[in-house]
């Protein structure tokens, strides 16, 4: 019998030495093997790269905190896996997490990750489930915007369903997809790395699917209870509004986003917030000097879809069950939403 597939498990720490104590016995506990684990440390302070190290796992120390796109990228550069487990070090999982992530991509070759079911630490609320995406944010009271217009929520689900995302907490990725998607796009560097690449999954043809009963916990947000932590995290999603909606979104959106990135630096601004204004006014700047490159990228993906902005969206937001234009994207919505989602019912 051939051996099974390899699952590396890429950890992004950056001063999370309490965490990895918790997070990295569940993860070595898991039922699925074989299973390597790295820490990619961004320039952590305190004893972190100790802790990997006594519990045996591969240490990927960097020199400085890059982000999470670029250390994640890293992570998969040194790993050996066939597929790779995106998790965050303030996680622990059920013995079964990975063996219930990877049964439907061993089942189906155009599935590029699957996505499991997140509960907060102590496992009464139900944080992160089947991602949708939607127009009506009043229809969804817990929706989280994306973009200015566009939002997304969380749907529980009792079988494997398709998921416009996968969270980057909790993704088991095909390697070989995630390499011809080129990784995550490090011009995100903390937040809507998973967003971006989720979409261009969708849009190349391959497949996200929710897995409900591979269970996991999170402390969601303690990797930036700090100021230091919560200035980086302010800035990583101004930074992935801004690239996503240039790059993937239609011309009405990426229009509103920068307008709407404009008010909050003139709000900054009238309101003397010298600092967040400072902040704000370099990140505008430097990803308008990225614009010319988002569309020549946004002109070429779309191109070799066969689709457009407009229509790739429309298939996003018909897997909600939201109605689009009607009229579906080449490739990822053939057959139709409807349709694929039913495969999928039958082979989970």
């Amino acid at each position: 019998m051939s051996a099974p597939p390899t699952v590396s498990a890429i950890i992004v720490n950056w001063n999370g030495a309490a965490h990895l104590r918790i997070c990295l016995p569940s993860l070595l506990a898991q039922s699925y093997q074989p299973l390597e684990i790295i820490v990619v440390d961004n320039a952590s302070s305190d004893d972190s790269l100790d802790v990997a190290r006594q519990f045996g796992v591969r240490a990927l120390p960097l020199d400085r905190n890059t982000g999470l796109a670029w250390a994640l990228n890293r992570g998969t550069a040194a790993a050996t896996g066939d597929f790779f487990l995106f998790v965050n070090n303030d996680m622990r999982f059920d013995e079964h997490f990975v063996a219930a992530l990877i049964a439907p991509l061993l089942r189906d070759q155009e599935i590029f990750a699957t996505d499991g079911t997140q509960y907060d630490w102590d496992g009464k609320i139900l944080g992160h489930a089947a991602s949708r995406l939607t127009r009506n944010r009043q229809q969804h009271h817990t929706a989280i915007e994306i973009v200015p217009g566009l939002y997304f929520y969380e749907q529980p689900e009792a079988e494997i369903v398709p998921a416009f995302m996968a969270s980057c907490a909790s993704m088991l990725a095909r390697r070989s997809h995630f390499e011809k998607l080129r990784g995550f796009d490090e011009r995100l560097p903390f937040g809507y790395e998973d967003v971006e690449i989720c979409w261009r999954a969708w849009l190349s043809g391959c497949k996200i699917v929710y897995v409900p009963n591979a269970i996991c916990w999170h402390r969601v947000g303690a990797s930036y209870q700090s100021e230091a932590g919560l200035s980086v995290h302010s800035a990583g999603v101004l930074k992935g509004r801004l690239a996503l909606a240039t790059k993937l979104l239609p011309r009405g959106y990426a229009f509103r986003t920068w307008l709407t990135a404009l008010a909050g630096l003139a709000r900054d601004l009238a309101r003397m917030r010298g600092r967040s204004a400072a902040i704000r006014s370099k990140i505008l700047a430097q990803y308008a000097a990225h614009i010319p490159a988002f569309l020549r990228e946004k002109a070429s993906l779309y191109a070799s879809a066969g689709t457009t902005p407009e229509k790739h969206l429309d298939f996003l937001l018909q897997m909600t069950g939201e109605e689009g234009s009607g009229v579906p994207s080449r490739g990822a919505a053939a057959p139709s939403a409807r349709d694929r989602s039913a495969a999928i019912r039958s082979k989970g």
